[in-house]
């Protein structure tokens, strides 16, 4: 059995070990300077040296299997002794002890490193070797000497650009590959004959293409040509636009062979969703929180990400960024992130300082808002909720909401059900003759020949007018007196302590009254109109984006 080497453990500086499989894929995430490429950097240095010791990863432990004497020609050198590593031996005795030992000097041929910079060399052209008494010893080499290999990743490479790779067997002192449509063989050619390399140099070469291009195929040609069980990628997005790096993250699942491990840093969400595309049972997700000096560790094992996948809110929207943010606001719809945002970019124009990490991202409505906070808390993201004040009307719902985001509930049910029970006192606001004249007094305004999305939110208002929570969405706080107000004001402050933020003013509307009776789109598009950090209207949202900021 050939001799291999793989990572079966890491340990982190917060205490957290995590076993790996042998065909693991493991993603590093996390907010920027929170320690991901310097995970890889740390396995790398491990790797080369016993006494070394990582920064945001510690200690690794390795497993050596098989039999170094498989491969031991390899290291012979022309005076018969054997090179490993900077290290000559004259005794394979010696060699076959220290790899029971499991020494580090023979790391370095079961790990590969890409950086950005080797990810384009690796789609140069490679120099020409003798096949007959030498061996590949690079990726472009493999694919000189492989039909399949080379049809594998050519095919791969057209999914992304609609080109496919060539490689040029005649080349010279170089092998290069080319890109574009193959040639087409006339009649008793080949792919040495002349008329067929004539058309074949007419195409363009890689590695005078884009980075792009060249990354992409250097990640393929580095990650699927190589015998080397131990693959470390930093960034593999970089130089892609979103779809090429949610293709490569999906490629990189689906045809990596099996015993092969990959230690990947990402910043991107298009990049992971294409990993999560896959469904694989051996990817694993590691979110890295740094505090200070220790970088928190939380790995959502594969039973969590396909549950995490199996959602149509989450894989459909832009939830899985905030893996990359310091801070995920969830709001109750994509109107207010817009605001939201909007302030909190107010705040901080002109202060020669750097706006927050923070994600605002929507929930679709109040029901949905405990599916996001737990996929979120699972990898250790810290959230910030930000509801409608409507949210208290239904015990059941807010209490899962409590419950998702770490409130205790029986510290508040008391408050909840003085809360309640003064809105249920209160007279309803409209009659229901009331109601009719003032649905009818709509219509009748209407002279288009369909009604608008405007007029159909104006009749909407005016029905849920009819309970007392409509108008506690209108007017806030300023609904409740005495001891309800009391209770309120405990909840919320109560609730804000675990990152639940009920909006004061009611609803969004509210925090601008001019507008308050505009649709939510409507509403939104005649306040980005305004002096947002200036305009006295707007007092109390910049208040409520502050204190979600502080939190």
């Amino acid at each position: 059995m050939k001799p291999q080497i793989f990572i079966e453990k890491l340990s982190f500086n917060d205490g957290t070990e995590l076993q790996i499989g042998h065909s693991d894929i493991v993603i590093f995430t996390g907010a920027n300077n929170a320690g991901k490429s310097q995970v890889l950097k740390d396995i790398d240095a491990m790797m080369d040296s016993k006494g070394a010791k990582g920064i945001v990863s510690t200690s690794l432990e390795m497993q050596y299997s098989g039999e170094i004497k498989e491969i031991i020609d390899d290291y012979k050198t022309k005076d018969g002794k054997y090179r490993i590593g900077g290290n000559i031996f004259n005794e394979f005795n010696t060699i076959e002890q220290w790899w029971s030992n499991k020494e580090r000097l023979f790391t370095s041929y079961y790990k590969n490193r890409l950086s950005t910079e080797m990810r384009l060399q690796a789609s140069n052209n490679a120099p020409s070797f003798d096949t007959l008494y030498q061996d590949p010893t690079m990726p472009v080499q493999q694919l000189y000497l492989n039909d399949h290999l080379e049809e594998k990743i050519s095919n791969l490479f057209h999914e992304a650009f609609n080109e496919y790779l060539i490689v040029n067997r005649v080349g010279g002192s170089t092998i290069p590959i080319h890109v574009g449509q193959p040639p087409v063989k006339a009649a008793g050619e080949d792919r040495v004959s002349a008329g067929y390399l004539d058309k074949l140099r007419n195409l363009p070469i890689l590695q005078n293409q884009g980075d792009g291009m060249r990354s992409f195929a250097g990640i393929l040609l580095d990650v699927f040509t190589t015998q080397k069980t131990v693959t470390m990628i930093d960034e593999p997005e970089a130089f892609l636009h979103p779809p090429q790096a949610r293709l490569l993250g999906r490629m990189l699942v689906k045809n990596k062979p099996n015993d092969r491990q990959l230690f990947i840093s990402t910043h991107s969400e298009d990049f992971l969703k294409g990993l999560l595309d896959a469904d694989s049972d051996n990817v694993k997700i590691v979110r890295i929180n740094r505090e200070g000096f220790v970088n928190h560790i939380k790995v959502l094992d594969n039973e969590g990400v396909k549950k995490l996948w199996k959602d149509s809110i989450l894989r459909y929207s832009n939830i899985l960024s905030g893996l990359f943010h310091s801070k995920v606001v969830i709001c109750e719809s994509d109107t207010d992130c817009r605001f939201y945002q909007a302030i909190l970019d107010s705040l901080y124009e002109g202060k020669n300082v750097v706006s927050p990490d923070i994600l605002f991202t929507h929930s679709n409505g109040k029901e949905r808002l405990k599916v996001v906070i737990a996929a979120l808390r699972a990898l250790n993201v810290k959230v910030v909720v930000a509801p409608d004040i409507d949210v208290l009307d239904k015990e059941a719902t807010f209490m899962t909401i409590c419950d998702e985001i770490g409130v205790d509930y029986n510290s508040i049910s008391g408050q909840w059900k003085t809360i309640n029970e003064y809105v249920k006192s209160q007279r309803a606001q409209l009659d229901t003759e009331d109601a009719k004249k003032d649905i009818k007094a709509i219509l009748d305004g209407i002279t288009t020949p369909q009604l608008t999305k405007d007029d159909i939110e104006h009749i909407k208002k005016k029905l849920k007018a009819s309970t007392a929570w409509a108008k506690v969405k209108e007017v806030g706080k300023a609904f409740f007196s005495g001891g309800a107000y009391t209770d309120l004001n405990n909840l919320m402050n109560i609730c804000k302590q675990s990152g639940l933020f009920i909006v004061p003013v009611g609803e969004l509307e509210s925090f601008y009254k001019p507008a308050a009776n505009k649709h939510a789109t409507a509403w939104v598009d005649i306040v980005m109109g305004l002096n947002l950090s200036n305009d006295p209207e707007l007092a109390e949202a910049r208040k409520f984006v502050e204190e979600i900021v502080a939190f």
